[in-house]
């Protein structure tokens, strides 16, 4: 009777440790890092910035996407917020290719 009370509360305790577990941004599908700069600002590519492309007479390049740092989009709730409610886990991208 008492192995059955400690299993059945195992059980339960890693169920909740999941929920308790934060949404990290470097650990989402959507996170892009240049590898020559830290993590610190890494963009997401679920937002991208809407201006204007100042720098075609500069550059010549008529398209050019930048995206929001991810600082920025987990501070607003109607975008990722700190629940980071459009983080997709990278592993569950993996999982589907297990051969």
């Amino acid at each position: 009777m008492k192995y059955i009370f400690v299993i059945i509360s195992s059980i339960i305790l890693v169920f909740s440790l999941n929920e308790i577990t934060p949404k990290f941004c470097i650990n989402c599908k959507f996170f892009k890092n240049n590898f020559m700069t830290d993590s610190i600002y890494g963009k997401c590519y679920l937002f991208p910035k809407t201006e204007i492309n100042t720098n075609y007479l500069i550059t010549g390049i008529e398209k050019y996407i930048d995206y929001q740092h991810c600082s920025t989009v987990r501070k607003f709730d109607d975008m990722c917020g700190k629940e980071g409610k459009k983080y997709i886990s990278k592993l569950s991208e993996n999982e589907n290719f297990k051969v």
